[in-house]
């Protein structure tokens, strides 16, 4: 990817989901699924997502009464557990699917997948953060030293070094939503509408996004031009740069408040900023300009549900370390006992080796979700021709002069490789609607359905 070597990229993303474990069965679909989108190869990509979509649903239900056990597992190592996927993972899984969709024509199945976006991010709202709360005290019931290992000192200043920074490095978003997919879910229900009650959910929607990020010029701009209830055709560009939040291993030493083996060893997984993503493009197209403006950090989107989910992290990898420990002691001290000076020997080195090469941490996110999303929008250009330049480089792209219609801008990095993607958003020109402008209506509250 970071070549631009497109094609490429898809043929290694699938020979790895094919020889991989099973076990990474969800995380291997979701990043073919990715790359085959950003390949342009749209239909391959719908069902590859719709593979993981499939395998989250059954075997990481937040609604599923199993679904705290899942959370609650502890293995030898995070893993040797199944990846089950995050909140963020189905949220995106699903607005992903939505964008193959209209690339590939198809409005309805658009809506579709955007209303499993919006189910999945009121799932995590109501239920997910509840249940990993749940899933930790179950943890701390099913293994009594936990407490009092993330009361002492030595950890404290462990956590504390790798975590202590989180807030300031990635500001997570407050709550559980997305605020691209809530853009794109308002832009889609506008230009594919069914009315006044539609237009009031867009409207509701990006009121959500402009209180997720505060001032926003695009979302602003969106918001405006939607109330006033013209209808005209326009082109959105969508810039998806850089890539999410990568994990790197760290490790440090706690108390066992075992006699023979006062501290053990702790791996556990760092959030890690991919840095160098585009952070804007211009857009001209006939007598109109416009600069994106970032709707989305997915590393604070990230961010949010690692921090949320890191008292379960930390809790399994102490639970595993000290089992291991344990075991360890043990084999040690019956070897001991055995008078066999070669026994001990071998085993002492045995369980040394074993200890070392399981105390690993789980590494495993989605890496090929771009880290920005920034969006602008200008009407359409009478030619169908859209310039768009910048951090970027520079494309000139082709649209339909009469329909409302959407770019993509893939970029892996500032000034490096870049790929464009547009398509029509509507099958009716929007014109037709652009003298009969709908009287502003109030917005609705609740949540979109």
């Amino acid at each position: 990817l970071e070549a631009g070597r497109w094609d490429a990229a898809v043929d290694s993303a699938a020979r790895v989901a094919v020889d991989d474990t099973d076990r990474n069965e969800i995380i291997d679909a979701l990043e073919l699924g990715t790359v085959q989108r950003i390949a342009g190869r749209h239909e391959a990509s719908d069902a590859t997502l719709g593979r993981a979509w499939d395998s989250m649903k059954r075997t990481a239900d937040p609604g599923s009464p199993t679904f705290v056990d899942t959370l609650a597992a502890v293995a030898v190592n995070e893993r040797a557990l199944d990846y089950v996927g995050t909140s963020y993972d189905r949220v995106m899984c699903a607005t992903l699917r939505a964008l193959d969709a209209l690339a590939s024509g198809d409005p309805d199945s658009a809506r579709v997948e955007l209303k499993r976006a919006q189910f999945a991010q009121e799932d995590a709202e109501a239920r997910f953060a509840d249940q990993i709360e749940a899933a930790r005290s179950q943890m701390e019931q099913e293994h009594d030293d936990l407490a009092r290992i993330r009361e002492d000192p030595d950890f404290q200043s462990g956590f504390d070094a790798a975590y202590g920074d989180l807030e300031a490095r990635f500001k997570p978003y407050a709550g559980w939503t997305n605020p691209f997919t809530d853009w794109l879910t308002a832009v889609l229900l506008h230009v594919d509408g069914g009315g006044a009650g539609d237009r009031n959910r867009s409207i509701d929607l990006l009121r959500r996004v402009r209180g997720t990020l505060g001032d926003n010029a695009a979302v602003d701009s969106d918001l405006a031009f939607i109330e006033s209830g013209v209808r005209s055709p326009q082109t959105w560009v969508v810039l998806e740069s850089g890539f999410a939040p990568r994990r790197e291993e760290v490790s440090f030493r706690i108390p066992a408040f075992i006699p023979e083996m006062p501290f053990i060893g702790i791996a556990l997984p760092k959030l890690v900023q991919v840095d160098g993503a585009a952070t804007g493009v211009r857009i001209r197209g006939g007598d109109a300009t416009a600069e994106t403006a970032v709707v989305c950090d997915m590393g604070s989107v990230v961010a949010h549900e690692f921090q949320a989910q890191l008292p379960l992290i930390t809790g399994r990898a102490i639970a595993s370390a000290v089992a291991k420990a344990a075991a360890s002691l043990a084999a040690n001290l019956a070897a001991k006992q055995s008078d066999n000076g070669w026994a001990l020997l071998a085993t002492m080195v045995a369980t040394n080796v074993y200890g070392y090469a399981t105390t690993i941490a789980d590494l495993r996110t989605w890496r090929t979700l771009p880290r920005y999303y920034a969006v602008a929008r200008i009407p359409t250009p009478a030619d169908g021709r859209v310039v768009i330049d910048g951090e970027a480089g520079t494309h000139e792209v082709d649209v339909p002069a009469d329909r409302d219609a959407m770019v993509v801008v893939r970029s892996v990095r500032a000034g490096g490789p870049a790929i464009t993607h547009s398509f029509r958003l509507t099958g009716e020109p929007a014109s037709l609607a652009a003298g009969h402008p709908i009287a502003p209506v109030p917005p609705l509250k609740g949540s979109f359905r």
